[in-house]
C-alpha cells in the first residue's frame, strides 16, 4: 500500500501530521471530514492547511500507526517513511508537482518555499492490506542431472567423415600390406 495513504489517514484520524523538512498539514477544527462508510466525498473548501517548516520532524503518532496497519517492524516503517519523505522532495526539487491523493498537491515556489492546493475529493477508507503467503505443500529435491541433449546435425556429420576417413586408410593400409606381388 502507498505511504501517502498511511499519511493522510492518519491527518484524517488525528487532525495534524507532521512530515520532515516539508511541513504540517491540520485540519480545522469545525470541518466535518468524511465517514469511513463513504469511499469517496466532497472536502469543504480550506479544510486542510499547511504551514511550510523546512524543520519539521517526523511525527512519532504516524509511525506508530504505519506499524500498526502494515504489522511492520519499527525500523522498517520509518526507512518507508523516510524514502517516501526523501523521494517526495527530490521530486518537489526538480519543479514536479507533488499530488497526494485524497490531501492535495504540493508545489515548490519561485521563492523555495512549498505551496499547498487542497484536494476536492477526500478518500479517507484504505484498503486492508491481503496477506500474501503461500506454503508449498510439497518440495520434491531431485539429485538426477539433467538430460543430455541428442548430437545435432553437424556433430553426425564429422562423425561419419572420421568414419569415412578410418574406413579408407584401412583399406589402403589392408592393400598396400597384402598386395604386393613378388617380381
Amino acid at each position: 500500500m502507498k505511504i501517502e495513504l498511511f499519511i493522510v489517514q492518519y491527518l484524517y484520524n488525528n487532525k495534524s501530521v507532521s512530515i520532515p523538512e516539508i511541513g504540517v498539514f491540520t485540519i480545522t477544527g469545525d470541518a466535518v471530514l468524511p465517514d469511513e462508510k463513504n469511499k469517496e466525498q466532497d472536502l469543504p473548501p480550506d479544510v486542510i492547511q499547511f504551514d511550510y517548516n523546512p524543520k519539521a520532524v517526523l511525527d512519532e503518532g504516524l509511525i506508530d500507526f504505519v506499524v500498526a496497519e502494515t504489522r511492520k517492524v519499527r525500523s522498517l516503517a520509518i526507512s518507508d517513511l523516510e524514502s517516501y519523505i526523501n523521494l517526495s522532495r527530490q521530486f518537489l526539487n526538480i519543479g514536479k508537482p507533488l499530488v497526494i491523493e485524497g490531501l492535495g498537491t504540493i508545489i515548490k515556489n519561485q521563492e523555495g518555499t512549498y505551496e499547498f492546493t487542497q484536494a476536492t475529493i477526500a478518500n479517507p477508507k484504505m484498503e486492508p492490506i491481503k496477506a500474501d503467503i503461500k506454503e508449498k505443500i510439497q518440495s520434491v529435491i531431485s539429485f538426477s542431472s539433467p538430460a543430455k541433449q541428442a548430437p545435432n546435425k553437424q556433430a553426425w556429420f564429422v562423425g561419419l567423415i572420421l568414419l569415412i576417413v578410418i574406413i579408407t586408410v584401412s583399406a589402403l593400409y589392408y592393400f598396400l600390406l597384402y598386395n604386393d606381388e613378388p617380381t
